[in-house]
């Protein structure tokens, strides 16, 4: 019994890890900063784009975890200040705005909930899903790790955990055993982690 085989839509759901892998490796290598930041905004856009397609087609398997990379990013903006812009205040519900923008658009393609009854309909028949989704948080929890440690030294390091988040994607929308998917989720979700950690206490 075939158990694995590759599939398109399961590359196009990693692009979005590689490209907020690429952004990564550009902050560590001091990249002219207009190319940093126009590298992290796609990357997020490609995201939340992922997001939006995946509401107006009723959300494919392969776009649910961007599900949990947009809440998470959004909770976040909510959290954060633009000193230019608001002071010393943060966004609050500002943060909010990339998520409303791809759901009003969204919605303009796709007027319906029938986009959640799907994803419903998919989480009863498959729990592992509700750990992919929650698997789109990995890569903002890994940039977080690094958040206060900046070195051309930890450029191997972002290579080794982005393929890793992004194998995981790929092994858990080409296999066709459900524990074995929820079990390479978990397992990279701790083994990121744990690389994360050690190497963020070590440098």
């Amino acid at each position: 019994m075939k158990i694995f085989s590759l599939t398109k839509t399961s590359f196009l759901a990693t692009i979005p890890i590689l490209l907020l892998g690429i952004s990564w490796i550009f902050e560590f290598i001091e990249v002219n900063r207009t190319v940093y930041y126009s590298s992290l905004l796609i990357s997020i856009a490609s995201m939340f784009f992922l997001f939006g397609f995946g509401w107006i087609k009723n959300f494919p398997i392969w776009t649910t975890h961007s599900i949990g990379f947009c809440l998470l990013l959004s909770i976040y903006f909510m959290t954060i200040s633009i000193p230019k812009l608001f002071g010393d205040e943060v966004l609050g519900i500002y943060g909010l705005l990339p998520f409303t923008f791809t759901m009003l658009v969204s919605i303009a393609f796709n007027f319906s909930l029938e986009p959640l009854r799907q994803l419903y309909s998919k989480l009863k028949t498959d729990k592992s899903l509700l750990i992919f989704i929650f698997y789109g948080f990995l890569p903002i929890l890994l940039m977080f790790q690094f958040d206060e440690v900046h070195s051309i030294k930890l450029v191997p390091i972002t290579i080794i955990l982005t393929i890793l988040t992004a194998l995981g994607v790929l092994i858990y929308l080409n296999s066709n055993r459900n524990n074995f998917r929820a079990m390479t989720l978990i397992s990279g979700i701790i083994l990121t982690n744990a690389i994360a950690m050690i190497v963020a206490t070590l440098i």
